[in-house]
């Protein structure tokens, strides 16, 4: 629980490398997550060079941190009838990517792409994704000087037992 608590989107990041080793721990928690049919249907851009990062960073508002992160993650997936639950198996592998991160002491922040398809269509032509591809997420990583306290969020008015 310490971990999911620890948790928080860091948005600035000094100018540490992220350590290989590390970006394939987090490549390996991605994968681990479960998947409906365990039919893993999401593919992993790991993107470091700095001129693609500012170039993903302008592609919206919130995707700012990019131009000064060490790495980024973009989670994708072939959209189709044969994977109809492409969009939660792909949250289950960016949720487990954030938290490996947390747990190495890499700050991360998750940017949703999917389902803005003007946002999505400007990421795979920047990273040459296939066109039948959807863009779900992507994950903004590196290291911080700066900390938040831990969530501890509960909702009381958000629980329902038995029915709604």
């Amino acid at each position: 629980m310490e971990t999911i608590y620890k948790r928080r989107s860091i948005r600035k990041y000094n100018d540490k490398k992220i350590e290989p080793e590390k970006i394939k721990m987090l490549l390996k928690a991605g994968m681990n997550a479960p998947s409906a049919h365990n039919l893993k249907p999401y593919d992993l851009i790991v993107v470091e060079n700095k001129d693609t990062l500012k170039r993903l960073s302008e592609t919206g508002k919130f995707s700012h941190m990019l131009e000064y992160a060490a790495a980024a993650i973009i989670t994708c997936s072939k959209a189709n009838e044969e994977c109809p639950y492409w969009q939660a198996d792909c949250g289950a592998v960016v949720e487990n990517i954030l938290l490996e991160a947390t747990d190495l002491g890499i700050a991360s922040c998750w940017i949703g792409e999917y389902p803005n398809m003007e946002k999505s269509t400007q990421v795979k032509r920047i990273l040459k994704i296939p066109e039948d591809y959807q863009v779900f997420a992507t994950i903004s990583l590196g290291y911080s000087e700066i900390t938040k306290e831990p969530n501890n969020n509960y909702y009381e008015e958000k629980v329902h037992y038995e029915k709604f």
